[in-house]
């Protein structure tokens, strides 16, 4: 059995379950929101597809077999078409020769066979994640990252996400590399041109600071913010 603590980096997942088998599925759900951020399940493709149109999915877990208008292969090629890098694994009791083909055509990150092992399961997801916070998650010092697929921030254990005008405000001072951000480019590239006062910029700052800690951005008297990361000897270029 997998150590609790290698399940810590599944922590910030939310993944979709897509199994019509009522028993099946819960034998997966149960296990995986005690270390997953969130579980979304669906019994039909078609379901799954609007969860997937309308929620940040970072994996999709589905059987092959479904009930409804979509089998697991046609709901994955819809997906496909929103988001082509969608890490699948697909489940099956089958050993479907044309099935199997038409999964590695979709690109498939793994097949696993049902029952599935959930150890088996774990290992995937944690190589999964590794390979999705390839080069997505940038260190912010003090033990702070922010991960910009998701837009969270990564504090510990602990995941903060981020409005989308702190999104926005993160990345146009990570953009200016640790020169300052003028209120003006704040109007223009944050509120769109938009009426922005400086009580709502400062608002949002302090949002952003809340979430990752203080000193990281640091007032420009008159003229504006910068970012400037505390990071340890080892980080620093």
């Amino acid at each position: 059995m997998i150590a609790l603590e290698l399940l810590e980096p599944l922590s910030a997942l939310t993944l979709l379950i897509v199994e019509d088998d009522c028993v099946a599925l819960d034998l997966l759900r149960i296990p995986l929101e005690r270390h997953c951020k969130k579980v979304i399940t669906a019994k039909k493709g078609e379901f799954a597809l609007k969860y997937f149109k309308n929620e940040v999915v970072d994996i999709v877990i589905t059987d092959v077999k479904l009930d409804g208008r979509l089998d697991g292969i046609a709901m994955v090629k819809s997906m496909r078409k929103i988001n082509p890098n969608i890490p699948v694994i697909f489940m099956t009791a089958y050993s479907d020769k044309e099935k199997i083909a038409e999964m590695v055509k979709l690109n498939a990150t793994s097949l696993i066979k049902k029952a599935v092992d959930l150890e088996e399961l774990f290992v995937l997801l944690l190589n999964i994640n590794k390979n999705l916070n390839k080069g997505q998650v940038i260190n912010l010092g003090q033990g702070v990252a922010y991960r910009r697929r998701d837009k969270s921030i990564l504090k510990g254990f602990a995941v903060f996400e981020l409005t989308d005008r702190e999104c926005r405000i993160l990345d146009l001072l990570l953009e200016n590399n640790g020169y300052p951000v003028t209120y003006e480019e704040f109007h223009q590239k944050v509120w769109n041109g938009q009426q922005m006062t400086m009580d709502s910029l400062r608002m949002h700052i302090n949002g952003v600071r809340r979430k990752t800690y203080y000193e990281l951005i640091r007032n420009q008297s008159r003229l504006g913010y910068k970012l400037q990361p505390i990071l340890d000897e080892e980080n620093k270029q």
